[in-house]
């Protein structure tokens, strides 16, 4: 196995969680930006090695992640679909530290087993899918799950609508391509601001859930979809994840597939509330956390990598484009349903 010398040692892997087998090969699997995964195939087995960072840098990571891990067991035993997570035995955390391959530095992993399938790809889901997806949810929200220590999860906040002004700055001082894309979406940024804050901040109507569930975290297999990378497991009002995962399955365009997802929701006993502006509020203000994590690392504001520098970059101009168009579907979202 050709493999870089920072890459987890598939031994060591294996033997931090206790399984049996000889490595037989490693694979990198691309697309994941935040952490790196491989597939390791081994004498016993398949199995997904996803070496944990960190890169928003957050000091309650650690604490997040077990709270995420506990919620990820406990929609395991209710019957979600998703990868067979792997428990490390030595506390039956979720993660292993293991010897990489090329240095003495070791690595934070945590291991689930393969999903032999195909990701869904980038456009909107078909409307099987989306039918799942509204009883997954429905069966997320219906745990009650509250977490232990809602000071381990960020607080909803507006701050990178008022620091927009200051990025499309820097980006047409930097000559970036999609500067003018920034100060097109200007007045939008308002619009999903004055949205989050007349939702405010909800706890009280809280539940833990998934809080990520789009096309990439979707793998199609012979037995229907599966769920995957419950890492930011997190809470969130109910009402909130529905419009977000809805509006996100149909790419925001397919609304047919959006109203599928809220009615199979509710079919499975999710709450009938009618879904308001305000509910995508902080879902869209997230969206504007992502696409200023990418500006600011493409113009060399915040630590990357050359070719994170450049992966932000190539997706900026879509992540930009869609500011506009989801804040105008917000704004008459009820219309937009017609449930």
């Amino acid at each position: 196995m050709a493999l870089d010398a920072d890459a987890p040692s598939p031994a060591s892997a294996l033997a931090a969680f206790g399984l049996g087998g000889a490595p037989v090969r490693m694979t990198e699997v691309g697309g994941a930006w935040s952490n790196r995964v491989w597939q390791l195939d081994t004498s016993e087995g398949s199995f997904a090695v996803k070496e944990m960072r960190n890169p928003w840098k957050d000091p309650h990571w650690a604490g997040w992640l077990a709270e995420a891990w506990s919620f990820e067991q406990r929609a395991q035993s209710a019957g979600v679909s998703m990868p067979a997570p792997v428990p490390n035995p030595a506390d039956g955390g979720c993660l292993a530290w293991v010897q990489r391959c090329g240095s003495t530095s070791r690595a934070p992993v945590r291991l689930h087993r393969w999903a032999a399938g195909r990701p869904l790809g980038t456009g909107p889901v078909d409307e099987a899918v989306a039918t799942w997806a509204g009883k997954t949810l429905a069966t997320l929200h219906g745990l009650r799950v509250r977490p232990q220590d809602r000071d381990l999860f960020p607080v909803p906040d507006t701050a990178t609508a008022g620091k927009w002004p200051e990025l499309t700055g820097a980006a047409q001082r930097a000559g970036a391509p999609w500067a003018q894309l920034m100060t097109d979406a200007a007045a939008s940024v308002t619009v999903i601001a004055e949205l989050a804050r007349s939702a405010g901040h909800q706890p009280g109507e809280e539940v833990m859930t998934h809080g990520d569930i789009d096309q990439k975290n979707i793998v199609t297999t012979s037995d229907g979809p599966v769920l995957c990378d419950w890492d930011v497991a997190a809470p969130l009002v109910p009402r909130w994840e529905l419009a977000d995962v809805a509006l996100s399955l149909a790419c925001w365009e397919a609304l047919p597939i959006a109203r599928e997802v809220v009615r199979a929701y509710r079919r499975s006993g999710g709450d009938d509330t009618a879904v308001q502006p305000s509910d995508l509020g902080l879902p869209m203000m997230t969206g504007l956390d992502w696409a200023a994590f990418n500006v600011e690392r493409a113009l060399g504001l915040r630590p990357a990598t050359p070719a994170e520098a450049a992966m932000a970059g190539g997706l900026l101009p879509g992540l930009l484009a869609e500011i506009p168009v989801q804040a105008e579907m917000a704004c008459r979202i009820a219309a937009v349903l017609q449930l």
